[in-house]
């Protein structure tokens, strides 16, 4: 399961236990409101477009993660001062990406959960 789907999940469970604790209470106008909003999350193409926007991002971050790693250890291996500043250049260059990419995440994930 990807991160999406889990995060989907995870809020169908807790729109689930509100629902139960509504049925509990005998709140049946509780319920349909649990319902409903249950019915617009889950069948709105803008939330799903939202949803897949993220997971891409999140793959952009793990990409960006994975190269810093392996610069990182090219670094370390280059005996090379020239080859060092090269590869500090790209890791600079790549960990202002990443902060790009963490900032577009939170976004999407604060319209996302609103």
């Amino acid at each position: 399961m990807n991160r999406i789907q889990a995060m989907i999940s995870e809020r169908n469970d807790d729109y689930l236990d509100l629902l139960n604790y509504a049925i509990q209470l005998d709140d049946v106008q509780w319920q349909e409101e649990i319902l409903e909003s249950m019915r617009k999350l889950n069948a709105s193409e803008e939330t799903k477009q939202e949803w897949a926007t993220t997971e891409d991002l999140w793959r952009q971050f793990d990409k960006i993660n994975s190269r810093l790693t392996e610069i990182y250890y090219s670094i370390r291996a280059s005996k090379d001062d020239a080859d060092k500043q090269r590869l500090l250049e790209q890791m600079w260059e790549l960990k202002m990406q990443r902060i790009d990419v963490s900032r577009q995440i939170k976004s999407e994930t604060s319209n996302i959960e609103c």
